[in-house]
């Protein structure tokens, strides 16, 4: 997960600053450094089923689905060059 970049938030044709975003699960307006990105790959077996998916979401929306805590997990794992546990 990672912050969205202020070059792919910014208003171009209309010159203004950063605009709002809202966050896919609450629709709240969101700034667009505070948001997450998230992104979702199906397995290959699924891949043909379902296709990538990007979604932007507040911290509170990360924090409610335990995003930080799986993100560590992730990170711990690759460390060891390992897999995450199954859930």
């Amino acid at each position: 997960m990672r912050s969205v970049d202020r070059a792919t938030a910014t208003s171009s044709a209309s010159g203004e600053g950063p605009c709002t975003r809202e966050c896919y699960r609450c629709d709240r307006d969101v700034d667009p450094d505070v948001l997450f990105r998230i992104s979702v790959e199906p397995p290959g077996m699924l891949s043909k089923r379902y296709g990538d998916a990007v979604r932007y979401c507040c911290e509170h929306c990360a924090a409610a689905m335990n995003l930080s805590e799986f993100s560590e997990q992730v990170k711990r794992h690759a460390r060891r060059g390992g897999r995450p546990p199954a859930e």
